[in-house]
């Protein structure tokens, strides 16, 4: 028996017309749909997760289902071959779908999507295992949990915001600058056109994030396979580039970091056009340990955030307090160290 969804923030809604939606429920606080479907639904859906690429576009016209139901994300669930299945769909750029995926489905299941959609499935047995550990019994009831607990765990920091309003804090954190190991660089330039679009895939960002090809814009590349986007300016003032070539079994990447041509969906090893640079001495940072679950939206970025995780570090530079990003614990612990006067 499903208990009352108001403990959860939800709100079930009665008539819901749409065609092969039956169960729904609506978490007005963050916009959020939460709604069972039929097989004239399901079946699509299921073809879909088989295939290797699973984005938005290629989706039934869920926008349209949205629209109507006037919400931001839209999660629909169903059972099928023993299995419980999920899609998720966001409109907005505070919730990556696969983000929010990675957080509901359990570390048994398969997940896979970008920044829009994205689906999940796990067997029903190992399922139920999961929901007796949290004294719950039904599916629709977990998937509840588990959003309004995303929700309710995560902070969210606007850095131009931030920047302004600690202004006076700051400079009291603590202090870190970079070990004297070497990084690895690419010029745009060297991927693509001028003006064309890059996806690059990093461990803060698995759905990736998009640059367009410029003089000014290089994609960085650390010591664990970390892969961001920096501007030139910003490149020569904290580092020293070198004409050594990167060699990932000499580097020792955990991960191998590759671009995707979004006008031909051709994708690019980056360490093929990588050289290494090193952190100029003084070039540090002020940082501090997340507690929460934390996005930060960049400035001039409408598009993405870093995700942090409890364990993992708030980084501020001196010179611009609004340059607010995540750095992943074990980078961090690994590439920083504390300054010393």
């Amino acid at each position: 028996m499903v208990r009352d969804m108001r403990q959860y923030g939800f709100e079930k809604q009665e008539n819901v017309n749409l065609p092969g939606f039956t169960v729904g429920y609506y978490y007005e606080k963050e916009g959020l749909w939460i709604a069972g479907v039929e097989e004239e639904i399901y079946r699509e859906l299921s073809n879909r997760m088989l295939e290797t690429d699973f984005s938005a576009d290629k989706i039934f016209d869920y926008a349209e289902y949205m629209k109507t139901l006037d919400c931001h994300y839209l999660l629909l669930f169903w059972k099928e071959q023993e299995e419980d299945r999920i899609c998720f769909f966001s409109d907005t750029r505070r919730l990556r779908a696969l983000e929010f995926l990675d957080f509901v489905m359990p570390e048994s299941g398969l997940v896979k999507g970008d920044a829009q959609a994205a689906c999940g499935r796990i067997s029903s047995a190992i399922l139920k295992v999961e929901m007796s550990e949290l004294e719950i019994q039904d599916t629709l009831e977990y998937l509840m949990n588990k959003a309004a607990g995303y929700f309710e765990e995560c902070e969210y920091i606007e850095a131009a915001d931030y920047g302004r309003t600690h202004e006076g804090d700051i400079p009291f954190m603590k202090q870190y600058v970079k070990k004297k190991i070497p990084w690895a660089f690419v010029e745009t330039m060297k991927l693509a056109e001028k003006g064309e679009e890059i996806c690059i895939r990093s461990l803060e960002n698995e759905s990736g994030v998009v640059v367009k090809a410029d003089p000014d814009i290089y994609i960085m590349i650390g010591c664990r396979g970390e892969v961001y986007d920096m501007k030139r300016e910003k490149f020569e003032r904290t580092y020293d580039a070198s004409e050594e070539a990167l060699d990932v079994f000499e580097q020792m990447l955990d991960f191998l970091p590759e671009a995707q041509i979004m006008s031909t969906g051709e994708y690019i090893s980056l360490d093929e056009s990588a050289n290494l640079c090193y952190p100029k001495a003084g070039a540090g940072i002020y940082a501090k340990e997340l507690q929460r679950r934390t996005k930060i939206f960049p400035v001039g970025n409408n598009t993405d955030y870093y995700l942090g995780r409890p364990g993992d570090y708030m980084a501020i530079r001196p010179e611009d307090f609004s340059d607010i990003y995540v750095i992943k614990r074990q980078i961090f612990q690994q590439t920083y160290e504390e300054k010393t006067e």
